[in-house]
């Protein structure tokens, strides 16, 4: 099957895998990946989302991708049992690139709710993906699509997306890595820096929790309180650190 490529076409590889490992953030490498296959693989829409494992199942967030996708969309686009088999491939322990049509035939694809309710709306009926999954632990999943009155993707773009399956393992997880050394960092100082404003333990996680990016509610259900509670804590915190309002509150603890 490598026959199918010219000289130039690998050179070209060569060089999306050198642009891929420049990149420094996780929507840079989307974007760079979704720029750059096009003019191997071409297609009409993409997109690429960050996995995770929760219960049992992949969660899929952070979409970046050509058309204006959302968290929303990413929801129903793949998970809730709503994509038929799609957990045969995204649960699988290592790596793996498929087509639309290796999960389910055209002529019932078309029938399933998936496609009528996300697909069809958005004009696209053949697919190609790469599920990112390093020693068992979910990364990401990149994904390309076609209208329908376009030809389904060949064995040489499975080729292709095979080729750079590699590289873009080890770059989503070399962006994870990073993402908790970070984060396990961040953490290290906030727990400094609430002890040294007396802040109890309690107070401790919503600062944690503000750092986030979580809201009220998520608040709330999280650490099993009511708003009233919440905001009690919250005039304590502000009272200790002197500051007025999250914004504050989250610049000065990272």
């Amino acid at each position: 099957m490598s026959s199918t490529l010219f000289d130039y076409e690998w050179q070209f590889l060569v060089q999306i895998t050198t642009r891929i490992n420049y990149c420094t953030t996780y929507t840079e490498t989307c974007n760079t990946f979704l720029q750059q296959i096009r003019t191997l693989v071409p297609y009409s829409t993409g997109v690429v989302f960050q996995a995770e494992r929760d219960s049992g199942s992949v969660r899929l967030t952070s979409p970046v991708s050509t058309d204006g996708y959302d968290d929303k969309f990413s929801h129903s686009f793949f998970i809730d049992g709503k994509y038929p088999h799609w957990n045969e491939f995204v649960m699988l322990p290592y790596s793996s690139v498929f087509r639309q049509s290796d999960i389910i035939k055209p002529g019932k694809w078309e029938k399933t709710r998936v496609y009528r309710d996300v697909w069809q709306p958005k004009g696209m009926f053949w697919g190609l993906f790469i599920a990112l999954v390093h020693k068992d632990v979910p990364l990401a999943v990149m994904g390309i699509q076609r209208e329908k009155s376009q030809n389904d993707f060949s064995d040489r773009d499975v080729y292709v997306f095979n080729t750079l399956k590699d590289p873009l393992e080890r770059k989503f997880f070399s962006l994870q890595e990073e993402r908790r050394v970070s984060t396990r960092d961040g953490t290290d100082r906030i727990l400094k820096a609430s002890v040294s404003y007396g802040l109890t333990k309690r107070e401790t996680e919503i600062v944690s929790l503000i750092c986030e990016g979580k809201g009220s509610e998520e608040m709330c259900q999280a650490l099993y309180i009511t708003h009233a509670t919440l905001s009690k804590h919250l005039s304590n915190i502000y009272a200790k650190t002197k500051v007025k309002n999250r914004t504050q509150l989250f610049a000065l603890f990272l």
